[in-house]
């Protein structure tokens, strides 16, 4: 089960390649707190780990297709990240999310 913002981060991805210059800004404008660099990026990572995102990286010009991202491509916004098929049909599923501890 995906927690509020891992389930709201997987739902900006769908259809669309989305790098952490936008994520982070949206999110937290959202929650109305900073959402960090750390936190996105655990995140996103939770998500490609349960194979419900994957990375486009771009590198020289070009563009590969890959599982995962550095932390270097993600902080200079080379990596986007896109729901995989799996990740969009969990997003069709009527869902609960879990509600972080305070």
């Amino acid at each position: 089960m995906l927690t509020d913002i891992e389930d709201r981060t997987l739902a900006m991805a769908e259809d669309d390649y989305v790098d952490f210059k936008i994520a982070r800004p949206v999110l937290g404008t959202y929650y109305e707190r900073n959402v960090s660099f750390d936190e996105l990026s655990s995140i996103v990572g939770r998500l490609a780990a349960l194979g419900y995102v994957s990375w486009r990286i771009k590198e020289h010009g070009t563009y590969y297709f890959r599982k995962r991202a550095s932390t270097n491509e993600q902080r200079s916004c080379a990596a986007f990240f896109t729901a995989t098929a799996s990740g969009l049909a969990y997003l069709k599923l009527p869902r609960a999310v879990v509600q972080p501890s305070k």
